[in-house]
């Protein structure tokens, strides 16, 4: 049953009197089985669109073809997985209904989430607005009474969205952790889905894209910060593949960087460290493909087993990203920067944030004891990949302290 209905999606919107711009969660009331789902629901054009998500299924930003709010009751149908959805709007914060497809029907009812809000007696308030920086740059800002400094978090690689999860493959929710706990501490912070993430979501195509256009939308977003919202100090935050996009769309406008599990070396040699951990009876068939791409050339030959890594589509934008060296962007800097790794990261060594230390001497490099690629504590390794797919758990309790000390030394 949990697979016949892997592709379903709900998509709400209400008539102009209901406040439903939000999120609303539910669960599917299948027997003897619940299944999660997160519903985001936004207004463009005084017209009401959602995404929804399927954490157990992996599933996200799943589209409905109609929605319809007719006296408090809501319509749905996706032609794609001939679902239909009706449900009661209760009160201001409950829907009640069943969705359909084919002849199985199943209950759902949703609850509207409120803002986020911090209720510490440490902390300030904040609350989180959706902006919109572009028509295919859109994200989250935490916005706390701080005038002057905005955080921006740049996601790491692949299809990887504003919280820090990957479409289809991951859930983890590590960016959506560290920008609440940086807001919990005064700091503004926006966090955006990357090009390819809307693209996705949206079900449109998919250009070919080479490294550098995660610099120009990061930049672009920086400009907005800084000259449409008017925040007077932007640091740029970048989490593995975006460290690099971090600092090299650093150049200017920027008061201050911080690396999140970068790496210093150049991607292929990671990628044939990674090959070697992993699968080194692929060393050689690997070697022979990154020797090509660096050399600018795209491979028709790939092995199989390594097909998902360098398929044909993906390959102009290794072919860009092999030729810029991390060691020799973040040496271009002169403001303050904090190079922060984990001592149980398994993609990225702290050897990495040794290389960037000392490619720019003035940084402060801090490693944290027993924090892994996405700021989660690890105690055994075999909790280490687990962790990937578990919303659940909080991120490493120092890492936001180690970033806001550092801001706070250097007056931001």
């Amino acid at each position: 049953m949990k697979n016949f209905i892997l592709l379903i999606t709900l998509l709400f919107s209400f008539s102009f009197f209901a406040q439903i711009e939000g999120t609303w969660n539910g669960n599917i009331e299948i027997p003897n089985q619940k299944l999660p789902f997160v519903l985001h629901v936004t207004k463009e054009n005084d017209q009401y669109k959602a995404t929804s998500d399927s954490p157990d299924q992996g599933g996200f930003g799943l589209e409905i073809n109609e929605v319809r709010f007719e006296n408090n009751t809501l319509y749905l149908k996706q032609n794609q997985t001939m679902m239909t959805y009706e449900g009661k709007l209760v009160d201001q914060q409950n829907i009640q209904g069943n969705f359909k497809q084919g002849n199985y029907s199943f209950t759902l009812n949703l609850i509207k989430e409120e803002p986020k809000k911090s209720t510490s007696l440490f902390s300030q308030n904040y609350d989180v607005k959706e902006l919109k920086v572009s028509e295919e740059l859109i994200g989250d800002l935490y916005e706390t009474p701080n005038k002057e400094t905005v955080i921006l978090l740049i996601a790491g690689s692949g299809p990887t969205d504003r919280n820090g999860n990957t479409l289809g493959v991951a859930v983890n929710n590590s960016l959506k952790y560290l920008a609440e706990g940086l807001a919990e501490n005064n700091y503004n912070v926006f966090t955006y889905d990357k090009r390819v993430v809307y693209l996705l979501k949206n079900n449109k195509e998919v250009p070919t894209m080479d490294f550098q256009h995660g610099i120009n939308d990061a930049e672009i977003v920086i400009s907005y910060l800084k000259n449409t919202l008017g925040y007077k100090n932007i640091v740029v935050a970048g989490h593995s593949e975006g460290s690099l996009v971090g600092m090299t769309s650093s150049q200017k406008n920027v008061s201050a960087f911080i690396s999140l599990a970068g790496t210093g070396n150049t991607i292929d040699i990671i990628l044939k460290e990674q090959i070697n951990k992993q699968a080194p009876m692929l060393n050689d068939a690997n070697a022979k493909i990154l020797e090509q791409l660096k050399e600018g050339k795209i491979v028709k030959d790939v092995n199989p087993m390594l097909q998902s890594l360098y398929n044909e589509e993906n390959q102009p934008f290794l072919i860009d990203w092999i030729k810029r060296n991390p060691q020799t962007e973040i040496a271009k800097l002169n403001i303050p920067i904090l190079i922060i790794n984990g001592t149980k990261d398994i993609q990225v060594e702290t050897k990495e944030a040794e290389l960037l230390h000392h490619a720019n001497p003035k940084s402060t490099m801090v490693i944290i004891d027993n924090m892994n690629h996405i700021f989660k504590k690890i105690e055994k390794d075999e909790e280490n990949m687990t962790s990937y797919n578990k919303p659940e758990l909080p991120i490493q309790k120092e890492l936001v302290p180690t970033i806001v000390s550092f801001l706070k030394q250097n007056n931001l």
